[in-house]
């Protein structure tokens, strides 16, 4: 075939593999901004503390589309709310206590050198709770934005907690992907999961529903659909502040911010549905934007390490 192509034709052959490659963009959603009304002096308080567990490390072209090659560390958060009466309770879990001693041993040994994991013993959610006072059985309460391993990993440290997840992440969680079947144990034992159902409940500032999960309006459970089947972003109010964890709807800044797509590979082999993504990314820009106020916290984003307050630190 190339035998028979013009010179002018093999000279275009780049720009024209270029153009057949090139990604096709959804049309930006027409966000609806719902301004809601917030009371701080009536929230009930608590804090937040961000303890970075784990760094993972990814190709800049891998993270975002049209990116190089730089290797970009892409730091593992978790996110401790002190409620004042339910107690400690987590957003994610990051990896655990098996991670930390031996990065091989979960998620496994392929996807781990794929993710290039550090982490020291030592370094775990459950491990470093006494520093504020805690212990793994006083938390009764986990949320999970999504089941990819390194936001649940270290839930089999916590047996006796609470499990919230939506319905169609949890019923989706036990279908092999393209890296193959997720690997159980971290919720084998979790006899206690409370599945969320986003089904007829009302909007809330950007997002098509929502679950106030304890009815005080401190944590609001947000549907962010297209990373994975039921991935769900979290809001956290507190009196001195809100934030919203957007998991990862968006790894890093510039997903949120632009928007940009994530890389080709990641789309087509990690994401359940890149499209609803898109929309999510797009809904956490328009909040951004209509509220300057509230603090965006992308799942991997480094300069989080730098920016926020880090363990034991709080914010109230």
């Amino acid at each position: 075939m190339l035998r028979s192509m013009s010179r002018a034709s093999l000279l275009l052959l780049p720009l024209l593999l270029t153009v057949a490659c090139a990604v096709r963009l959804p049309p930006t959603p027409d966000v609806q901004v719902q301004v809601e009304s917030l009371v701080r002096s009536e929230l009930p308080g608590g804090s937040l503390r961000v303890l970075h567990v784990a760094t993972t490390r990814g190709r800049e072209k891998i993270v975002v589309q049209g990116g190089g090659n730089d290797l970009l560390e892409l730091p593992v958060f978790v996110y401790l709310f002190e409620h004042p009466t339910e107690g400690p309770v987590l957003i994610d879990t990051g990896f655990g206590r098996r991670t930390a001693q031996d990065p091989y041993d979960y998620p496994g040994r392929t996807a781990t050198r794929a993710l290039r994991i550090t982490m020291e013993e030592g370094a775990a959610i459950a491990d470093r709770l006494p520093e504020v006072g805690h212990s793994v059985d006083e938390v009764r309460h986990i949320v999970v934005t999504h089941m990819h391993s390194d936001h649940i990993g270290g839930l089999e440290d916590f047996p006796r907690a609470a499990l919230w997840v939506a319905r169609a992440e949890w019923e989706a969680a036990d279908e092999p992907g393209p890296l193959g079947k997720p690997d159980p144990r971290p919720y084998a034992n979790h006899a206690v999961v409370r599945l969320v159902d986003f089904t007829a409940t009302p909007a809330y500032g950007v997002f098509p529903a929502h679950i106030d999960l304890f009815g005080d309006g401190s944590l609001i459970l947000l549907p962010a659909p297209g990373h994975t089947p039921g991935h769900t972003a979290v809001l956290l109010n507190l009196v001195g502040g809100s934030f919203l964890f957007t998991g990862d709807a968006a790894w890093i800044d510039r997903h949120w911010q632009g928007p940009e797509l994530k890389g080709n590979l990641v789309r087509n082999l990690l994401e359940d549905d890149w499209e609803l993504n898109w929309i999510s990314q797009w809904r956490i820009n328009a909040w951004a934007a209509a509220m300057p106020e509230l603090t965006i916290i992308a799942g991997h984003e480094r300069a989080n390490l730098e920016r926020l307050r880090q363990w034991p630190e709080a914010y109230e």
